[in-house]
């Protein structure tokens, strides 16, 4: 509380779509838990001198975090989780705010506020994302519908586009298969080509925003690293002073084990699971890790761990390392040549 000590108040905020709760201590200690209407939200604090504000990052909260800041407050957005273990007593809004108010005093890991550009890039990602999971949601489906003719076809999704409509029209010749079964199949197939054909849109719409950012081409000047992980890169690390290090970055992302301990007895185990991390940007440094494997000259640190390790524990490793370096890149400004661990000299 003694370093808040220049602003005039803190304030816990739990935003609602109606109803804000406003958790504040001023600076003489004045402690107050009221709630404010949507439409009087930013009035209620466009007289009040600089304020430290927490609300937790979930909908609606980036919106208000760059019109708090535009009445010249200072905002930080709490992820949910660090915040939880602050809410004490029953779940209500007033036990909320107070609970946000305590983790901001805390000092609980910040959400970097984004700016227009990067909310816009990062809303395309979103979009993106759903795209993929309905694409394979849906290709799944029609294989599971040819499986029951015993009809079946390579795994990847290229394979499935180039033989799915050929089966189709086998099964189109069968006289014992209902045309009706097979006029959905065709719909299907067809929203699956929509879909491809959107993603591609989409990936070249997030290139475009993308390439405006100052940080895009120092991510793209790393080994393995392609446009759209060089795009997720310029959304995670708009601030990346949000992460006390490389370290840090790369165990949000899953990349570093976890440890458990108790009375001096530490035990580190595994990476965490999906649900524990950022899963999609996981997912896209693992794969830079695979192309970094398969480069034609390695560092020695990349041969010297894929002798030593089996090959799943050094794709993690090498994700891990990378992604280290890339917050190293956002911090500094700097290129990626000026780190070698990962390229051959």
């Amino acid at each position: 509380m003694s370093n808040n000590i220049h602003f005039s108040c803190i304030c816990g905020i739990d935003i609602a779509k109606k109803v804000m709760q406003v958790f504040k201590v001023t600076s003489d200690g004045v402690v107050t838990n009221t709630s404010v209407s949507r439409k009087d939200f930013l009035e209620h604090f466009r007289n009040i001198p600089p304020a430290l504000i927490g609300m937790e990052a979930c909908a609606t909260s980036q919106h208000w975090g760059r019109e708090l800041q535009g009445l010249g407050h200072t905002v930080k957005l709490l992820s949910p989780k660090a915040v939880k273990p602050y809410v004490k007593g029953l779940k209500n809004d007033r036990n909320d705010a107070e609970g946000i108010y305590r983790a901001l005093i805390m000092g609980v890991r910040e959400v970097s506020i984004k700016s227009t550009a990067v909310r816009d890039l990062s809303l395309l990602q979103t979009m993106r994302a759903k795209r993929q999971r309905d694409k394979v949601a849906t290709i799944n489906h029609i294989r599971g519908i040819l499986a029951e003719y015993g009809l079946v076809m390579g795994k990847s999704v290229r394979a499935f586009l180039s033989n799915a409509g050929t089966l189709i029209a086998r099964l189109k010749e069968s006289e014992t298969t209902s045309q009706l079964v097979i006029s959905e199949l065709e719909k299907l197939l067809k929203e699956v080509k929509e879909i491809v054909s959107r993603i591609e849109e989409l990936e070249s719409s997030i290139k475009k925003i993308a390439s405006e950012n100052k940080n895009y081409d120092l991510f793209r000047s790393a080994p393995g690293v392609g446009p759209i992980t060089a795009a997720m890169m310029v959304v995670l690390l708009c601030n990346p002073t949000v992460f006390k290090n490389g370290r840090d970055f790369a165990a949000y992302l899953g990349l570093a084990p976890m440890s458990f301990g108790s009375g001096g007895r530490n035990q580190v185990t595994g990476i965490p699971s999906k649900y524990r991390c950022h899963n999609e940007a996981r997912s896209l440094l693992v794969q830079c890790a695979h192309s970094i494997t398969r480069l034609k000259y390695k560092s020695d640190w990349v041969a010297s761990i894929l002798s030593r390790k089996p090959k799943k524990v050094a794709i993690i490793a090498i994700a891990n390392k990378l992604a280290r370096q890339l917050w190293v890149m956002a911090k500094k400004g700097d290129k990626f040549e000026k780190r070698l661990v990962l390229a051959a000299v």
